[in-house]
Parts: C-alpha cells; sequence; structure tokens
C-alpha cells in the first residue's frame, strides 16, 4: 500500500516488522504540542489533494487510525475540519467521502485566488523588501533552471513556492490564510488535470515579467503580470475539468 513519504513506514524491527503481517505499516509519530488531530490533518489533506483518495471515495477510518497510531476521535475531529474546507463529506451511516469539485466551483476559487496574489505582488512591489525580493528572484532562477532541463517536478513545486513568497512577502496573515486554503483546492484541480502550467516560454516570460515589476516597484504593473498570469492558469485548469468525463 502506498504511503506519503511525509512519515516514514515501520522499522523492520517493530514489532509490526516483525510479524510481517499485511497491516498497513504505522506512520512514525510526530512529536509536537499540537492536538493530534492538527498533526494528521495536512497529511490526510495532501493525500486527498494528489490523488491518493478519489472523488467519491469513502476514506478508510480504521486503516487511516492504523497508519496513524491513534483512536478514532482525533481522526474523526481532522475530517470534521476537511468538511469545512470543502474536501470531504460526512455521509450519514457511510462516513467521510471525498467531494468532487466542479468546473463552477473551480472557476469561482480561482477568481478569489487571483484577487489575493495580484494584492500580494502590488504590496511586494510597494515595499520592495529586500529579503523577500531575494528569496522571489532566487526561486525564479531555480525555476528557470528546472524548466532548461525539464525537471517538471522540480519546476512545478518551485513555481508553488514562488506564488507562496509573493503572498508571505505582502505581510499580511489575513491574506495568507486565505490563499493557503484557495490553494488546496487549485492544487488537487491540477493533480485531476494530471497538469501544471506547462514549462512553456509564455509560463517562463510570465514568471520574468512579474519579477521584473516587483524589483522595479511597481505596483499596477505588478499586480497586471500576476492577472495575466494566473488567467492563463485558470484557463488552463478550469478548460480540462469542462471536458473531463462524467
Amino acid at each position: 500500500m502506498e504511503v506519503t513519504t511525509k512519515f516514514a513506514a515501520a522499522d523492520a524491527d517493530s514489532p509490526l516488522g516483525k510479524r510481517g503481517q499485511a497491516e498497513p505499516p504505522k506512520r512514525r509519530a510526530l512529536i509536537s504540542r499540537e492536538p493530534m488531530h492538527e498533526q494528521i490533518l495536512p497529511h490526510i489533506r495532501r493525500d486527498i489533494v494528489e490523488g491518493r483518495w478519489r472523488p467519491g471515495e469513502r476514506l478508510p477510518e480504521p486503516l487511516l487510525c492504523a497508519e496513524f497510531g491513534i483512536s478514532r476521535t482525533p481522526m474523526r475531529d481532522a475530517l470534521k475540519i476537511l468538511e469545512a474546507e470543502g474536501l470531504v463529506e460526512l455521509v450519514p451511516h457511510v462516513g467521510a467521502v471525498v467531494t468532487d469539485p466542479t468546473q463552477p466551483d473551480v472557476a469561482e476559487k480561482m477568481e478569489v485566488l487571483m484577487a489575493l496574489e495580484q494584492a500580494a505582488a502590488a504590496k511586494v512591489a510597494s515595499t520592495r523588501s529586500p529579503a523577500v525580493l531575494e528569496r522571489i528572484n532566487r526561486l525564479h532562477m531555480q525555476m528557470s533552471e528546472a524548466a532548461h532541463i525539464n525537471d517538471a517536478a522540480t519546476y512545478y513545486r518551485l513555481n508553488d513556492e514562488f506564488h507562496r513568497a509573493i503572498v508571505l512577502g505582502a505581510e499580511n496573515k489575513t491574506l495568507a490564510d486565505m490563499h493557503e486554503h484557495i490553494m488546496w483546492h487549485v492544487h488537487r484541480a491540477r493533480h485531476r488535470a494530471n497538469e501544471y502550467e506547462s514549462l512553456s516560454q509564455g509560463a517562463a516570460e510570465h514568471h520574468e515579467r512579474i519579477v521584473r515589476c516587483l524589483m522595479q516597484g511597481d505596483p499596477l504593473a505588478a499586480a497586471q503580470a500576476m492577472n495575466e498570469h494566473l488567467h492563463d492558469v485558470a484557463s488552463s485548469i478550469v478548460g480540462h475539468l469542462a471536458h473531463k468525463p462524467n
């Protein structure tokens, strides 16, 4: 059974390893003062976003409890949060079922995402924090290198870090929290389409223009560059959903 890399499987000399039974490997416990449901929440969420659990599929609570080595109480607390986020639906007598995002729903979230990132880009261009600009530029250079060697996985990861760096650079916690929530749904739509923004010359030019406007301290131009870039990303994601099989 596939387990995400965020947790290691049980050690070979653990009781599970010794028994050699075909049980789900427990994910190694985290040392944290956070409530248990908050510790496991990011990992279940990412499993949904990255497609381990597909739309319409029921999350197997006993299996997940075994993986994390927890009781059902924190598991159900985590599932309630996932329902509030719109990633699962808690169905009576069935359990937590992964939701199926619709084209209108994703389109609405993309509109919000575009507004948030435009605001962040304008703020970063206005404040021009040297540390923030240095990180954004460094990520951009690394993305260009990944694109040059056609390393899609690295490019996609750096792309997300690039956009997040701009959002965090705005130093607005409310904006950052809203962006994080929306991004989970956008990531999920991208994974479902089995594509991120392509490693095309157009995408590279968009990022180059965004960075240049940020460095020049032009808030209006930075917001416009971000809008044009995300408009193309939204068209790709929403367009795929429009043609997906029923």
